[in-house]
């Protein structure tokens, strides 16, 4: 990345009415075994937080990590840590860019409800992601119906309150799982879950505004779909 490229990425979206996000890197291990990298890995998140003003993004995504053989406790405790110690260095950025971790797919990895949950309400500058398609695949296709996506709304509502209401960032795919977890992302509507409908009913019916990201394979046609339905939903309210 150049100064002059992300400045002409910031005025492209602005131009465009594009609200833009980051994914951090995907070999981000905070909990590592290996001390580079964990070093690494804080320095790859203050590196997306110095560019992210610059190219007019609010909210960096990305997935802490495995557990690097810790108990979950104890690569919990390494996490926040680590998040608190990149805060420490950007605290001119709190309220203008987002952390955002990731619910992950794999079962294996750093990224269950619970953990992102506690991380967003231990570390100032952290909000959610909610991948929900991991979140199916961790669950094991629990995550799925109307009942199911409220009781998970609910459970981060409850938890956050306005930190999570007033910034929803989703992501949507169709996905594929073993019993390890997540196994790989599939097209939006068609036998892959989980079934984006009812979470897109629930979102109109408590006014929510949530950014929705399409990690399909093919991105656009996924978000397309998922507009569509969307707008589906407001004709038939009309």
């Amino acid at each position: 990345m150049s100064e002059s490229r992300a400045q002409l990425i910031r005025e492209n979206s602005e131009r465009a009415g594009v609200a833009m996000s980051m994914h951090g890197a995907y070999y981000i291990s905070l909990a590592s075994k290996n001390p580079e990298t964990r070093e690494k890995s804080k320095q790859r998140l203050v590196n997306g937080l110095h560019w992210a003003p610059k190219m007019g993004v609010k909210r960096i995504v990305f997935h802490p990590g495995g557990y690097g053989g810790l108990s979950k406790h104890e690569a919990y405790e390494v996490v926040r840590a680590a998040l608190r110690e990149v805060w420490a260095h950007n605290e001119d950025l709190l309220g203008k860019v987002w952390l955002a971790p990731e619910i992950a797919g794999k079962l294996s990895m750093f990224g269950s409800q619970d953990e992102i949950i506690s991380i967003c309400r231990d570390v100032d500058g952290c909000i959610p992601t909610i991948d929900w398609a991991h979140l199916h695949a961790r669950t094991q296709g629990r995550i799925n119906d109307r009942d199911s996506f409220i009781e998970v709304l609910n459970r981060f509502e409850d938890a956050l309150g306005n930190l999570f209401t007033k910034n929803m960032h989703f992501h949507i795919s169709g996905i594929t799982y073993t019993e390890a977890g997540e196994q790989s992302h599939r097209p939006l509507g068609s036998e892959w879950g989980p079934d984006l409908l009812p979470l897109l009913q629930i979102v109109k019916e408590n006014g929510y505004k949530p950014t929705f990201i399409s990690e399909t394979p093919e991105p656009v046609k996924g978000a397309l779909y998922a507009k569509i339905l969307l707008e589906e939903l407001e004709s038939t309210e009309e």
